[in-house]
């Protein structure tokens, strides 16, 4: 920005009261002065100049963009723990036209603060501790020497476009659990639709959308919200926007002070001097731009004459130390029109030393007619185990490559001492801040060299704040915490890791895969004291914990070999029941193709997990290591039990899938079991085996009635057996025991379907017998009788004439199932009773 501009730009002054009411949107009270000189600085350096050209100024510079990389080193800044200097007279003029006072009124009148305090308990919220009366007169009680005219409403629409609103979401969620029991109006009540014609009110657009975010967060949005940071960084959303509707030449000014700010400040922290800062939402757009400035820098005419200078020079080449960064390097490529064979994974050569082998690689692109571009690196990547990130960026040096870095490793150099190991690493760095300091809603940072002049045409260090002043929120929190309270957090995570390192590397049955004995690594402690070599810098404890559980403690050290299935679901058990019994820490459960099933812990990707309490970090290896326990006891009650099984012919072991217990128990019934060899066999019908599932289903049926904790489970296929499932046992467990109640539960059930068997058949030679019995019966009385009696119409005559003796008709039968006999039914009609005749007695 010229000087000729500075002077010809002309804004509304602002009293530094006035401000002070701004700062209050700033929930750290200790920042809160720095913030109200910072916006006073900015505000009343742009009411110096001549007021005649301010509409011409205004139409030129409407869309004009500050290039932060251009003005580090032009602007006095600050460190972060600074106080701000702002540059201003003590007697400057406070000058408010009558232009600008009808712009305010036409606005609208300033949004009423709100009636109640926010409702969350100790979240440092903006009205927190304000009574009803309080909220109506914060701009009394901040500015008592303030005229309480233009400036007063000023204080008042700054503090209700933030404070009211945040205050009536934390009042909402707070009180609106019960939303959709009340019949309250939520997104999911109505589909995707057109606009309605008629608007709503604020209050109920604000009751909408709260109401769902309770629904969907299941309220949990209130505990993330309870760090005084983590509102402040929300609440800068909202100001980064609010800023915009500043005239454009203050913009401008404001913009530049604090992008400029944020360059210096994180250049400092990394120890990378001479650097600029680009804020970008979007992990990608940081490389994509710094691709970009490459691009410009190895071909000169690019801008000029576009993909013609690259046909004239040659095809570009990207190289990637690793496959994780293929689907980035991909999407670099659709961004910039570059064919994907210009990605190049580049992996280190067996008995190769100080990155000779990617030296060897781009001297043969080069002689290919090719133009490297850049390398992209994680820091603490296997691929520095035996090699330095120093030695990288020498070689890349001398072979005009440009070298970015990646990593949470990357927040290790925030530990360093100051003023030392200022040595250049890098050319360029991506950093997830927000994820190092445990506060969401920080934007991503990518940090280069202030000495690239194609940074401009690439797109880094420009500030647009056309919709919203994106590094704003990464100003406020850096701004909120202070250079002290950053490394404390940063060095807790570290030490915190450190913790558990030591802890699992001294457990025999769990191998830790983020830790290679070949590397010897530096403590917290030693990097805090400078105590270290430069190309020591990134062999801190590994910012990502990835281990596994083994049941063979020999084989700890081979990685070479995918672990069992069985061990698999030892893991899969184990991450489970961890994100169940301590979700204090986050682990995810990795299927890695080379190991198997691994559990990854890493702090700096989740922001509930920075600035736990001691004592959580206990609890989770407390509940760690009882687990551990379990899986030692079901792994050594494993061998035996099977054994016990192997012993027994009633029983087949049945190893079922993705289950970490003991097994499954198939319970062979003795009607399909060889004599002779024991055996189960061998020819089974589809009925047979029908059958015996059928009569494992029953078992555990049984067993359940007297222990719940029995399951039903399932073989593998294409036979899918049905069995007695086993869980988890610790080394209490009595498996012989539980096998014989098994076996016994299992003889009683076909003892009692050989009764029931041997039932049927009597019923059915009973029965058989009983109609045989009867048919003769009949026919002997028939005959006996005379054929008349029988005779249709003369046989009903006759028997009326003469009927039927009594003891003359056929008699019943009756089957006894104990004796299965068949008896008469003529002593049950007499005596009206079931009498039951011993052989030799007589009634």
């Amino acid at each position: 920005m010229s000087s000729e501009t500075e002077e010809c730009s002309v804004a509304p002054a602002v009293d530094p009261a006035i401000a002070a009411s701004a700062a209050e949107l700033i929930i750290d009270e200790s920042c809160a002065a720095a913030a109200a000189a910072a916006v006073t600085a900015s505000f009343n350096a742009a009411a110096q100049g001549n007021h005649t050209q301010r509409d011409t100024e205004t139409s030129q510079n409407a869309d004009t963009a500050v290039d932060v990389s251009e003005k580090v080193n032009e602007t006095k800044v600050t460190p972060v723990n600074g106080t701000v200097d702002n540059n201003v007279e003590g007697n400057s003029e406070t000058c408010v036209t009558d232009e600008v006072k009808q712009r305010r009124s036409v606005s609208g009148s300033p949004l009423p603060a709100s009636n109640s305090g926010s409702l969350v308990p100790a979240t440092g919220s903006i009205g927190e501790g304000l009574e009803d009366d309080d909220e109506a007169s914060v701009s009394e009680s901040i500015g008592d020497d303030v005229d309480q005219g233009d400036e007063e409403d000023l204080s008042h629409v700054v503090q209700g476009t933030s404070e009211t609103l945040l205050n009536r979401l934390e009042r909402t969620l707070a009180g609106r659990s019960d939303a959709a029991a009340n019949g309250e109006e939520t997104l999911e009540d109505n589909g995707i639709g057109p606009l309605e014609e008629e608007g709503k009110e604020i209050d109920q657009v604000l009751g909408i959308i709260s109401n769902t975010i309770y629904r969907e967060g299941e309220g949990q949005i209130l505990t993330k919200l309870c760090d005084r940071t983590t509102l402040l960084s929300i609440v800068s959303h909202s100001l980064s926007a609010y800023i915009t509707a500043l005239d454009p030449i203050p913009l401008q000014r404001l913009s530049m002070r604090i992008a400029t700010e944020v360059s210096l400040w994180m250049s400092t922290l990394l120890h990378f001097p001479d650097s600029a800062a680009h804020c970008h939402d979007d992990i990608r757009e940081g490389l994509v731009r710094t691709v970009r400035l490459v691009m410009h820098r190895r071909y000169p005419n690019l801008e000029m004459d576009g993909f013609v200078a690259m046909v004239a020079v040659g095809p570009p080449v990207m190289y990637i130390t690793t496959s994780s960064y293929l689907e980035a390097a991909e999407y670099i490529c659709l961004q910039l029109a570059l064919p994907k064979s210009a990605i190049k994974l580049v992996t280190p050569v067996d008995n190769s030393e100080n990155f000779e082998w990617l030296q060897q690689i781009i001297k043969t692109d080069k002689e290919n007619g090719l133009v490297p571009l850049i390398c992209i690196a994680n820091v603490h990547s296997s691929l520095f185990i035996n090699e330095s990130v120093t030695k990288l960026q020498e070689v890349c040096s001398v072979e005009e490559v440009w070298l970015h870095l990646e990593g949470h490793a990357l927040s290790a150099t925030a530990l360093l001492p100051n003023d030392q190991f200022q040595e250049k690493r890098c050319d360029s760095l991506t950093l997830t801040v927000g994820s190092w300091l445990g506060v969401p809603a920080v934007p991503f940072v990518t940090l280069f060299r202030s000495d690239a002049a194609q940074a401009g045409l690439a797109g880094l260090g420009l500030v647009t704040p056309a919709v919203r002043l994106n590094c704003l929120p990464l100003w406020c929190v850096l701004k909120s915490l202070g250079l002290a309270q950053i490394k404390k957090r940063i060095k807790g995570v570290y030490e915190m890791l450190e913790e558990l390192t030591a802890r699992l590397e001294s457990m025999s049955c769990i191998r830790l895969l983020s830790k290679l004995n070949t590397v010897e690594t530096v403590s917290i402690s030693s990097l805090e004291a400078g105590d270290l070599q430069p190309n020591q810098i990134f062999h801190t404890v590994s910012p990502a914990l990835a281990f596994q559980y083994i049941t063979d403690p020999q084989s700890s050290t081979d990685v070479t070999e995918r672990v069992s299935a069985y061990t698999d679901n030892l893991n899969s058990w184990l991450g489970q029941i961890l994100q169940r019994d301590a979700p204090q820490l986050n682990i995810e459960i990795v299927d890695v193709e080379t190991t198997g099933y691994v559990l990854r812990m890493c702090p700096f990707e989740d922001t509930t997990m920075i600035g736990l309490a001691n004592q959580d970090v206990k609890d989770f290896i407390q509940c760690f290591e009882e687990k551990c326990e379990i899986l030692n006891a079901t792994v050594a009650q494993r061998s035996k039990f099977i054994k016990l099984i192997e012993g027994n012919e009633s029983v087949q072991y049945i190893d079922i899938a993705h289950w970490a217990g003991l097994g499954g128990v198939r319970f062979l019934p003795q009607e399909f079991i060889n004599k002779e060899t024991g055996e189960l066999l061998e020819e089974l019908d589809e009925n047979s085996t029908q059958a015996i599932n059928q009569r494992n289903m029953e078992l555990v049926a049984t067993l359940r009635n007297s222990d719940s904790a029995f399951s039903l489970g399932e073989g593998p296929a294409p036979d899918n057996v049905m069995c007695v499932r086993f869980g988890m046992v610790t080394m209490d467990t009595d498996v012989e025991e539980l096998l014989t109640l098994v076996v016994s539960t299992g003889k009683e059930i076909d003892n009692a379907a050989e009764r029931l068997q041997s039932m049927s058949e009597v019923v059915k030679k009973g029965v058989q017998q009983a109609q045989d019995e009867l048919r003769q019966e009949t026919d002997n009385q028939i005959w006996q009788e005379g054929i008349l009696r029988h005779v249709p119409l003369v046989g009903s005559l006759y028997n009326w004439l003469s009927p039927v003796p009594v003891e003359a008709k056929a008699k019943g039968r009756c089957l006894n199932l104990e004796e299965g006999k068949l008896e008469s039914t003529e002593m049950i009609y007499k005596h009206h009773m079931q009498i039951r005749i011993e052989d030799g007695q007589d009634l």
